[in-house]
């Protein structure tokens, strides 16, 4: 997490006066699960798409927290639900949307433990399992969206926040300074976007303008301009990356390869050498190198 959206969460809590339940899974299973995300899916955060969705469940049914709200709902970024429809945030939306086609069970097996220091059993990826609907159902326990119910505008929604809690935005790298407002709080966030566009072909830019052309906000060709400046630029956080996966980046580049999606071809070695980000964010020595690996942090970056 970076200290920006720390600094944000603090005050907002304060600020509403609310009790706040936080949670660090294993870091070094951690590791072992993004490094097999990527080979299987080219997408290594699979143990925070299923540990967003499934974790809270699990301290709502011990809580016995009988209404759960999310904020967008899928339908603003896919296509697996509409916006006439009702979203539960159920196990059917967790198994269509959230956990790339790999359950915790299929994870478990997929891993090669065989010359690791942490074993991984069932037992370790419980948080990120999505609870059993039987005890869901006995609790009553209800999840949904807000934005089943509330019009999503997410650049109506940060000014609000940003007026009445002092919420600040931040930089991204390989996303313009005017979108200060999303996926600003993983350092890792660079490297996301990056994956995305080695596999598709566009990045967040174009994710992000097309969402402004759509409403009206920004006209196609200034969309363009942007989407050249910031899609597909190599990010500092790749090297940070590499070294908690343990990687090259050819070994990286090999592993992309068949998660590419045609007709998009996957730029080769020297156009990804001439084409690096141009600055790094104001917080970017503060991102943590250190793996638990003394092999590897002996060595930092």
């Amino acid at each position: 997490m970076r200290p920006t959206v720390i600094d944000n969460s603090l005050r907002t809590f304060r600020t509403l006066g609310v009790d706040v339940h936080t949670f660090t899974p294993n870091w070094q299973i951690v590791r072992k699960l993004m490094l097999e995300a990527l080979r299987r899916r080219g997408d290594f955060c699979w143990h925070c798409h299923t540990g967003i969705f499934a974790y809270p469940m699990w301290v709502a049914m011990e809580k016995h927290v009988p209404l759960v709200i999310w904020g967008e709902p899928s339908a603003e970024y896919s296509s697996f639900y509409g916006y006439d429809e009702v979203e539960d945030v159920d196990e059917r939306r967790f198994n269509l949307v959230t956990n790339l086609g790999i359950n915790a069970e299929d994870m478990v097996g997929m891993l090669d433990d065989s010359v690791s220091d942490y074993p991984v059993t069932i037992r370790d990826l419980k948080p990120f399992t999505y609870p059993p609907v039987a005890d869901l159902r006995r609790l009553k326990l209800r999840s949904m969206c807000l934005g089943a119910y509330v019009p999503w505008d997410v650049k109506a929604q940060v000014e609000l926040i940003k007026r009445d809690l002092g919420w600040k935005g931040d930089q991204v790298e390989g996303v313009p300074p005017e979108y200060d407002y999303e996926k600003i709080e993983c350092f890792m966030q660079g490297v996301r976007d990056y994956l995305k566009f080695m596999k598709r072909g566009f990045g967040r830019t174009t994710h992000l303008t097309s969402i402004d052309i759509r409403n009206g906000r920004l006209d196609r060709e200034r969309a363009m301009d942007l989407v050249k400046e910031y899609d597909g630029r190599r990010p500092g956080s790749l090297d940070i990356f590499l070294r908690y996966v343990g990687l090259t980046e050819g070994e990286f580049l090999d592993i992309m390869v068949p998660h590419v999606v045609p007709p998009h071809e996957m730029p080769g070695a020297d156009q990804i050498a001439a084409n690096r980000m141009n600055r790094e964010p104001w917080d970017f020595e503060k991102w943590s190198r250190v793996v638990g690996d003394p092999a590897l942090d002996a060595v930092r970056s």
